[in-house]
């Protein structure tokens, strides 16, 4: 087994793979953060007798993430759905 690890080749691949892991696992912490953020503006703002939802652009300058971000969260979240022309509602 030792001479295993001995390869240089072995050693680079392992060592790509856990860089992917690594940069997979912050990704989905970095999105699960976002996600958080969006989802709790929208349910906050449902609150009172406004529109329930909300543009891309009132969640990107409420929220200060850029709006392609937002898109991006909303798109692929399982807890916002997209109600017409660029704008979104939180679906709890």
């Amino acid at each position: 087994m030792n001479e295993l690890f001995e390869n240089e080749t072995v050693k680079l691949v392992f060592g790509a793979l856990v860089g992917v892991l690594v940069l997979g696992v912050f990704g989905w912490l970095k999105f699960k953060r976002d996600e958080k953020l969006v989802a709790s503006f929208l349910k906050d703002s449902g609150v009172d007798d406004r529109p329930i939802h909300k543009t891309t652009y009132e969640i990107s300058s409420a929220t200060r993430l850029h709006e392609k971000r937002v898109r991006k969260v909303c798109l692929k979240s399982t807890r916002i759905k997209k109600e017409q022309d660029d704008s979104w509602k939180f679906h709890g």
